[in-house]
């Protein structure tokens, strides 16, 4: 008996809470574009690029690194990137360490690089300040050129009708 009214209890309990706590949440508003420096855009932006690019660098540099030991072995058979079995783990443990920090240094150049790449496609910083826009140049002078011909379709007989004829199965 005294389980059902611990159990009434805490269903009343609950179903109280439940109008109070829709009542008045606050609503988060987004960010303003003046609210944090370019520069924070522009970490937060190579952070994504980075950590995003992780997984593909350390699959790259692991089949870059199995490839070039079994190159510097010799290309023996028994060093063969895959031809060995699931169970066996190719790699020590000081090698598993060099091949993630390498991963590391390619997502981080992967993300140094999109940077770059961004600040070359900016406008100059000088040209932002200048406020009169630049005239774009004069359109090149209609010369009296003949258009050339354009070609005549090719014949239809030699297109296929459709490709509904080539399926057997209708």
């Amino acid at each position: 008996m005294r389980g059902r009214g611990l159990l009434t209890a805490l269903v009343l309990a609950v179903a109280a809470a439940g109008p109070a706590a829709a009542q008045e949440q606050p609503v988060p508003e987004p960010y303003e574009a003046a609210e944090f420096a370019p520069a924070l855009h522009h970490l937060r932006r190579a952070e994504i690029i980075a950590v995003g690019s992780f997984p593909f660098a350390l699959l790259f540099t692991t089949l870059v690194y199995d490839y070039a030991r079994w190159a510097g072995s010799g290309f023996q058979d028994t060093q063969a990137p895959f031809r060995r079995g699931l169970d066996q783990d190719p790699f020590s443990d000081g090698e598993k360490v060099g091949i993630a920090l390498a991963a590391v240094g390619v997502s981080v150049a992967v993300a140094v690089a999109d940077y770059l790449l961004g600040q070359a496609a900016e406008e100059p910083r000088s040209a932002a300040r200048d406020p009169a826009p630049a005239r774009p140049p004069a359109p090149p002078a209609a010369a009296a050129v003949a258009a050339p011909a354009v070609p005549a379709a090719p014949a239809a007989g030699l297109f296929l009708p459709s490709l509904a004829t080539l399926w057997p199965y209708g």
